[in-house]
């Protein structure tokens, strides 16, 4: 007799596979002078601010397309990031599909762009440069349960083209339903979403954001960790 396939703990069944999870916790990085807009109105694309900013359509493409070696400053305050760790010249030759450089560009300025790993967000925190930043916390279970259906995970950090930039094209970044049911089209079922992008705006507000920060705090996993304090250097619970 032939045994049939063995489950977990030796039980016959169907094999087993590695269920993937929301992340926990997810971090967005701003400018400081940005938290006002971002509390009043959620965390909104490159793309989704110039519009807001009432930038024509002229002025609008020529920014999504290009390259911002430095911030951006808009007519109504609000500071978009500088993307100075993709240069074309670096980002071209790790391209797929046929796309340019204004192509990747004007592809993730259609994003908000969240870190699900935290040392990934104190990597880039430290790389602002001395600028005022503010740290966003938000409950990964609860905004990917509402907004999963415009969200989308990457395996690497899109927004870095420097030393050995990997490959890259519209297929790098995976719709997070689909994630979730089938991981990374390439394999490496185990291996954790280095972004989780959104389509839409993110609210900044309960039960999503669950805290804000003017400086590095500890992240001890509860929920209610942090909050919204206007004293810099403080973080306090909503």
């Amino acid at each position: 007799m032939t045994p049939g396939p063995q489950g977990v703990g030796g039980r016959s069944g169907p094999p087993t596979r590695r269920l993937r999870r929301p992340p926990g916790r997810l971090y967005h990085l701003a400018e400081a002078s940005n938290l006002d807009s971002i509390q009043a109105h959620g965390l909104m694309s490159a793309e989704s601010l110039l519009v807001r900013a009432g930038l024509v359509e002229t002025e609008r493409a020529a920014i999504l397309r290009g390259h911002r070696p430095d911030c951006l400053r808009l007519p109504n305050g609000v500071v978009v990031r500088d993307q100075r760790p993709m240069p074309p010249a670096a980002l071209s030759p790790a391209l797929d599909d046929g796309m340019d450089p204004g192509d990747w560009y004007a592809l993730l300025n259609g994003f908000v762009f969240l870190w699900p790993d935290r040392a990934r967000m104190e990597r880039h925190w430290g790389a602002c440069g001395g600028r005022p930043q503010v740290l966003l916390t938000f409950d990964g279970a609860a905004v990917l349960d509402q907004f999963g259906d415009q969200a989308f995970v990457s395996p690497i950090n899109t927004g870095n083209a420097r030393r050995k930039a990997a490959r890259r094209g519209r297929g790098t970044l995976v719709p997070y339903r689909t994630w979730l049911r089938e991981g990374w089209p390439a394999g490496q079922p185990s291996r954790p979403p280095a972004e989780v992008l959104f389509a839409c705006t993110v609210p900044a507000r309960a039960p999503y954001l669950v805290g804000v920060s003017r400086e590095p705090v500890p992240d001890d996993g509860d929920p209610k960790h942090g909050g919204v304090d206007g004293d810099p250097g403080t973080a306090s619970e909503l």
